[in-house]
This record gives C-alpha cells, structure tokens and sequence, in this order.
C-alpha cells in the first residue's frame, strides 16, 4: 500500500506503461482518481474513455451493460486507457472474471488498460495474478492547500495561518476538506458580525471529528484527561514523559524512530483506557479511537473497514489510535476474518512509517494471540495491576479533587489501608457512593460516609483472585510493571 501520494504516483505511471492491463483503484475519491489517470494517460500519449453503469463510453445513458463495455474496449484498436467505474456488483459471476481473464493477455499486446475504478475492493480470486491493486491515499498537505486557498484567498485572508488551517484539515478527502473551510468560513464571518472571538484551528478539528465520526470505524475522542488524571503507574508515566518529543524533527535530527505503540495488560479498572486517552493529552496529538466491534458488525468488510482507518489515521498523522479491548476483536470465527484482519493489522503495525503511535488495551491475555506478543510488534508491553497503599491514596484524593472536596493525609492514609485489592475504578466508585449518601441528607461528604461506602463496596478481587493472581504469574518475566516497586523505593525515602 503506497503511503504518500509520490509513491503512489509511481507505482501507477510505472503500472501504466508496463503495461498491465488490470489495474484495480480503491477509493472514494473518484473525481480526483480520474484526473490522475487521464494526467498519467496523456503523458503516455493514450486517449482516457470512462464507463459508469449509468453512463456508456460516448456519456450517453447506459443500463448497467458491462458485456457490452468489454465488447467495446475488446474493437478498439488503438492504445488506450479506459476506466470503468463502480463495477464491483458486476464482476461477481464466472463467466465475467473469465473474460476479464482472457481479456487481460490480448490488451497488454495491444497497449489498452483496463482501470476498475470504485470504493470497494475487489476480492477476485481467478484475477489475483493478473489484477493489479493500488489504494489511492487520501490527499497531501499540497493537494489540501490548494483547497485552503480557494475558500481563504490571500488577497481576503492575508494574515490567516493557512498551514495550521490545512494540518487541521488533513485525513479529509479533497471535497470533504472544501466543504470544511467553507462551512468554518461561514462560522467564521458570523462570529465576525456579531463582534465574537472565533478560534478558526479549533473549529476546522471539530469539522474534521464531524466527518470522520460519521464513518463510525474511528471515532475521534476529546484531550480532557491527561497524566495528571491518572493515579499511580509511575514507571508508565517516566516511559512515556521520555518520548514526549519523539515524534518532533528533533528527535528525527537525532536519528530517533517514531515510536510505533504499547500494549497496556492489565486487570480491569485500573486506569489501561484512561492511559491510553491521556497519552494523546500528554503528547498534544489528536487521539482517534478504532471500535473493532463495528469492523466485524457484517455491514462491510473487516480487511476493507480496517484499511480504511489505517488510511485516515495515516493521513491525520502524528496521531494515537487507540484500540481498546484488542483480545475481544480477535477471538476465533468460522470464516477466518479475525485471523486475516489481525494479520493485516500486525503487518501494518510491523511496517509502518507513517507517526501512528498505536495504544491497545487487554483484560485477558489468555485470548491474545501469540503473535500479537512478539517482539517488536510494540516498543513496550506494560502490565497494570491493582494500586497499591500509596497509589490507592493518590486515586482517592485525584477523584476528591475533580469534585470539589479535600480531606487531610491522615483521612486519604486510613481509607487508603482499608481498600486493599481495590481497583482505580472501584475507588472512584467509594467516592462517587460516599457523596450520593451526603446528598441524599442535604449535607456535605464526610469522612463516615467514605468509610460507609468502603465497607459497601465489594471489589472485584474478591470474586477473581485465581484469574488476577494467574495474570499476574503470567506477567513476571514477559511484561513491565506500570508501578514502582514500592517496597524497594521506600526504602531510599
């Protein structure tokens, strides 16, 4: 899969002039993929004919004749470039992938190229040695500056920092990306009528979520939790504050990789998916969260939803994906499909060059596949456990905190020995309990009612220790711990 619209370029002007005679385009973008294989056809000194099933080969109205688009193309004589768009319901039978079969030898004699042109990809089987695939990226900062301009012209917008303007912009399509600018236009000359500050960056991101999230594979999530948010976990946090700028020109100066992800193991609740979102604070980078529910959810295919998310993650680069869960969207299925997405996805992972920095999340890692664990699939693998005295005290006083409400260390070290095997969330939940009671009474929090919650509130621990203790074991040797070993660092304090 090329990376950048250059690579991309490349392979199709170097796939033209071969020639092969199938090639397979998918995208979205069918105005933009056009007119790169018309530029690309001119420069070969070839005519372009297109074919739609509404539209025949002379742009008179077609029924859906795809025989007949074959015959065509099959008495033409001269070289040519003749691109069939949308044709992935009509190459379904035999007897069609059969002819494209035959077809294929006879037009690459005679310099013709077929280009099936849709957004779909085509899993053609009998075609797999002749049918060349190229996924069309999604449009560079040039191809996006270009849109920029046309809605913010120098001559109207001349102290306008278009750059930041179009770094908001990118992960859009070309048409996606001139809707945008011209609805935050719209917003921007409203606010500037009724004499209103406007944040025009903010409000292109916010266009950009808008779209994006309408295609329910990625979901972009707000940057309101940060590593201040999180208790505890201080070996995680020394990691990642180590590679705040790893993803800066000057750790590219200084010969540094991007770091390619991390994988949090770890017993439920403790604060595996709120890391996750607060990396993306912590490092000022857009976080995008990729469900796996909805990439096997049967509405399309697992392969081609995944790609598509790469592709946008890639384009919106540097940037965290986060995948939480990962051992539920990997579990065994009859046809395979979790196999061959999990392989897609670790190839990718293995190869990449784009600054994704992929976080995913695990409860049971007895359901992770082994090749997920290898080395170097992730930089680190880090294992989260219960909190311990001291971290469970720095929980219970974050959460008291973000509610308006302070006890004393005397308080926070008595609760904080009383909730031995608690989890994070379980904490949060002693909390949240202890101001229901107050509220119920019209009075504020006390301490009687935090000790009343503590001792109503059954952790889980109770219920999995074997599983918890077992995870552990599995740990020791094969993931680092997220926390301190408390024991040996009191023991310098």
């Amino acid at each position: 899969m090329p990376n950048t619209h250059a690579q991309f370029l490349r392979e199709l002007r170097s796939l033209l002039r071969a020639p092969y005679a199938l090639i397979h385009l998918e995208t979205f973008e069918e105005e933009r993929a056009l007119s790169i294989v018309r530029r690309l056809a001119e420069a070969d000194g070839r005519p372009l004919l297109t074919w739609s099933p509404v539209t025949d080969f002379d742009g008179k109205p077609s029924e859906a004749d795809f025989s007949g688009a074959l015959d065509r193309i099959e008495r033409t004589a001269e070289p040519a470039v003749f691109v069939l768009k949308d044709v992935h319901d009509l190459v379904t039978g035999s007897t069609v992938r059969r002819r494209l079969r035959e077809m294929e030898g006879t037009c690459a004699a005679a310099h013709k190229t077929i280009v099936l042109l849709g957004p779909k990809r085509l899993e053609l089987d009998e075609l797999q040695k002749d049918l060349a695939h190229l996924t069309v990226p999604l449009p560079g900062r040039e191809v996006i500056g270009r849109e920029c301009h046309i809605v913010f012209p120098d001559d109207e917008f001349p102290y306008l920092d278009k750059d930041a303007l179009v770094s908001g912009a990118m992960g859009l399509t070309s048409r996606q990306a001139f809707r945008a600018f011209h609805r935050v236009r719209q917003q921007y000359e409203e606010a500037l009528e009724r004499n209103q500050p406007f944040d025009l960056e903010q409000s292109i991101l916010r266009e950009k979520q808008r779209l994006i999230g309408a295609s329910e594979i990625l979901e972009f999530f707000p940057l309101d939790q940060g590593l201040a948010d999180v208790g505890g976990l201080d070996a995680l946090k020394r990691w990642l504050a180590e590679r705040k700028r790893a993803f800066s020109e000057d750790a590219k100066a200084f010969g540094l990789p991007s770091p390619k992800g991390l994988l949090l193991i770890g017993v439920q609740g403790c604060g595996k998916s709120l890391t996750a979102k607060a990396v993306a604070r912590h490092w000022g980078l857009p976080l995008l969260r990729l469900d796996l529910g909805v990439i096997f959810d049967g509405k399309r295919s697992p392969e081609d939803a995944l790609r598509q998310a790469i592709r946008t993650s890639e384009a919106i680069a540097p940037c965290v994906l986060w995948m939480d869960e990962i051992e539920k969207g990997f579990g065994s299925d009859s046809e395979g499909r979790a196999q061959r997405v999990l392989g897609s996805l670790l190839t990718w992972q293995q190869e990449k060059t784009a600054p994704v920095f992929l976080v995913a999340t695990a409860n049971d890692v007895t359901s992770l596949p082994p090749e997920m664990l290898r080395k170097g699939r992730f930089d680190e693998i880090f294992f989260v456990d219960l909190p311990d005295i001291h971290e469970r005290k720095e929980i219970l006083q974050i959460h008291l905190t973000r509610r308006g409400r302070a006890f004393g260390d005397e308080v926070l070290d008595d609760l904080a020995a009383r909730t031995e095997h608690y989890s994070g969330a379980e904490l949060e939940q002693v909390v949240v309990s202890a101001m229901y009671t107050a509220f119920a009474d019209d009075r504020d929090i006390g301490v009687e009612d935090l000790e009343y919650a503590v001792k109503e509130t059954i952790p889980l621990y109770r219920t999995y220790e074997d599983e918890i203790k077992a995870l552990r074991e599995w740990a020791h040797g094969r993931a680092r711990a997220a926390s301190h070993e408390r024991k040996v660092l009191d023991f310098f304090e």
